[in-house]
């Protein structure tokens, strides 16, 4: 006896399978868009944050700098004097 005469089920008809398949691919793909929008996000994110960094570390290397030359040079505010 098969499934569908013993528990009282039908199988699908063609018209509901193919409807399911529609369904389905549709779901994929709105799933797949949101997967690439979620992506896209989390890359410009990633992209921004490294931007900042890096413009830290350029103002850090460039202060340090800096103060590495006021502090050596002659006849400069902050620097060494000679009296």
């Amino acid at each position: 006896m098969t499934a569908h005469k013993k528990y009282g089920w039908k199988p699908p008809t063609a018209a509901q399978r193919e409807a399911q398949r529609v369904f389905k691919e549709t779901g994929a793909k709105v799933a797949m868009s949101e997967y690439e929008r979620i992506q896209a996000a989390f890359h410009a994110n990633r992209e921004r944050l490294k931007a900042e960094r890096l413009a830290r570390e350029a103002e850090a290397a460039a202060r340090k700098h800096k103060n590495l030359i006021t502090a050596h040079s002659p006849n400069v505010h902050g620097g060494l004097r000679h009296r």
